[in-house]
């Protein structure tokens, strides 16, 4: 991978933590989408020799800074995302934008569950009445992401 697509990676995951950040209104901040696993799927699925499990660490631990969580739940979650999508990676690239979308909305919903529960186990004030709804608006931007991450990627890799 060339240094250029590194440093268009790196600002896509700046932009994503930012938007991941970004304080929405009480009415759909359940809605608000993983950002920064949208950005992490697009890099693994457009080179997954580069962007590896080694990635959820710092991201992970941002994350978790940034949200305020138990320090390593959210390396936990991005690392089981990173491993899903490299066992997966083949596949996903024969799959159409639909069916990425609907395999990442389950991957998504899976680390809601993780999240939800680990809140749940240390006693912490949790209300999962909508938990599909982060993986829902996640799996809707996936088809914008794919064509603004990935192609564009894959574009500065055959340039």
């Amino acid at each position: 991978m060339k240094l250029h697509s590194i440093v268009y990676v790196m600002i896509m995951l700046f932009v994503a933590f930012v938007l991941e950040h970004l304080p929405l209104p009480a009415m759909v901040d359940w809605f608000q989408p993983a950002w920064v696993m949208l950005v992490v799927t697009a890099a693994v699925l457009a080179a997954p020799s580069v962007f590896g499990v080694w990635l959820a660490i710092p991201l992970g631990l941002m994350l978790d800074v940034e949200k305020g969580t138990l320090l390593g739940l959210h390396v936990l979650l991005v690392a089981m995302h990173v491993y899903l999508l490299q066992l997966l990676y083949r596949r996903m690239y024969l799959f159409n934008v639909l069916q990425q979308a609907a395999v990442l909305f389950l991957m998504v919903l899976a680390e809601q569950i993780i999240h939800y529960w680990s809140l749940a186990v240390m006693r912490e004030d949790v209300t999962p009445v909508m938990l599909l709804a982060p993986a829902l608006t996640t799996a809707v931007l996936w088809p914008w992401v794919y064509v603004i991450g990935y192609r564009s990627l894959q574009r500065m890799e055959s340039s």
